[in-house]
């Protein structure tokens, strides 16, 4: 009889990820190589092409769990006992930290929507890195369905295209101050005074502008200074800010 595995397949690919996580660090989402990943695993490049074929698949199946993991930081500011439009600014005003697992986080958007490596990825991680991204998605989309059918959130018109209106000026605006804020600690890194993971303070630029997004819209408690303050100290309460 075969001895049982000492690792289970879910085991065996926490390994391996950790591992090419570490390789990563140590060199770059570029120069990283499959027998790197096998020897910081401790593992044969047969046992590691059990669960990914190439590098681009080790890059999606990192950027999933980042999105798994962001979606459960959501599903906590979700939870809390705060309006809709409170809600949705407690996610700009969270911990960046709360948020990530690797350091090249922020660096891995750029890939998984690199038109060559999303040829070159298998199409099992594809089709995990969808269902990734669609739970983030519905997670966002159930709470704005949950306010329209309790009055909380009303309106003319067709509310599901309110609610994609909201969702999709949040997302832009998160994704735009990302990029900025990517681009000012390069400068800062250059100039050797780089302040990394700041909190976003209640009065910033960003929340006076996600503010006005979603007071442009009928809210049965439209967002103000006192809403956003009480996010911000239940975040913290929680230990997500």
């Amino acid at each position: 009889m075969a001895p049982a595995p000492k690792y289970n397949l879910q085991e065996q690919e926490n390994i391996i990820l950790n591992a090419a996580a570490q390789c990563i660090e140590q060199t770059s989402l570029i120069d990283f190589t499959m027998s790197a990943v096998a020897k910081a695993a401790g593992m044969s490049m047969g046992s590691i092409y059990k669960h990914v074929q190439c590098k681009e698949d080790i890059v999606f199946a990192l950027a999933v769990q980042v999105y798994l993991h962001q979606s459960q930081v959501f599903e906590q500011v979700m939870a809390l006992e705060l309006t809709t439009p409170e809600k949705l600014i407690g996610i700009t005003l969270l911990n960046p930290l709360k948020t990530q697992i690797y350091a090249f986080d922020a660096h891995l958007d750029a890939f998984v929507t690199n038109e060559l490596v999303v040829q070159r990825t298998s199409p099992r991680w594809r089709e995990r890195m969808i269902d990734a991204q669609q739970h983030c998605e519905e997670l966002f989309s159930r709470c704005m369905s949950q306010a329209a059918h309790s009055g909380e959130l009303s309106g003319a018109g067709d509310i599901e295209q309110v609610i994609e209106e909201i969702n999709l000026g949040g997302w832009a605006l998160t994704v735009g101050y990302q990029t900025v804020m990517r681009m000012v600690q390069i400068r800062e890194i250059a100039q050797g005074d780089a302040k990394l993971y700041e909190l976003v303070t209640v009065d910033a630029p960003i929340v006076r502008i996600f503010t006005r997004l979603f007071n442009s819209y009928q809210w049965q408690k439209p967002l103000d200074a006192a809403g956003i303050k009480h996010t911000a100290q239940l975040l913290t309460q929680h230990n997500l800010r």
